[in-house]
């Protein structure tokens, strides 16, 4: 009796393990590198991702103008739907934009928003995509675009900008 309970509970312990990391279950937890999301089989849904969305053209000059002036710091969770969508269109977005890859710093997050970084960014949703101007967070776009990834961010640079020209630009 005991040894049948034990190879049934071992059983469903594997079933359940490679039910977890099947296809798109995987949980990236702490830094990630994009050739990371690229080349694992289980963030398939990144590469589709990036080569699917289409920036809007004006937002993305508008970027491609300041993208010395910010750096970003991005908590996604791998196993949530709505960084599975924002995270890819993010990265089309600096790639387009000719963003060197250490303007991002990308760290994955399990369930619980523990991230294993070294900074505490009191993040209580993924995706969040903090912008830092000089070192200094600059704003924060929190789960879902307002009005598109490239569009919240140019405002975020757009407003910071205002702000340190005396609300001209």
């Amino acid at each position: 009796m005991r040894l049948k309970t034990l190879l049934l509970g071992g059983s469903l312990l594997f079933s359940a393990m490679a039910w977890a990391q099947n296809g798109n279950d995987k949980v990236l937890k702490g830094k990630i590198e994009m050739k990371t999301l690229m080349q694992d089989e289980s963030t398939a849904w990144f590469y589709k991702g990036v080569n699917n969305y289409q920036p809007n053209d004006r937002m993305l000059n508008y970027l491609k103008a300041n993208r010395s002036n910010f750096n970003l710091v991005v908590v996604m969770g791998t196993w949530d739907e709505t960084s599975r969508k924002v995270v890819p269109e993010l990265y089309k977005v600096m790639i387009t934009a000719g963003s060197p890859d250490e303007q991002v710093l990308l760290f994955g997050a399990d369930e619980k928003m523990q991230t294993d970084s070294p900074t505490d960014y009191k993040v209580k949703k993924v995706p969040t995509v903090i912008v830092f101007r000089e070192g200094k967070e600059v704003g924060r776009i929190v789960g879902e675009p307002k009005e598109s990834i490239e569009g919240d961010l140019s405002r975020i640079i757009l407003n910071t900008s205002k702000k340190e020209n005396g609300g001209t630009d």
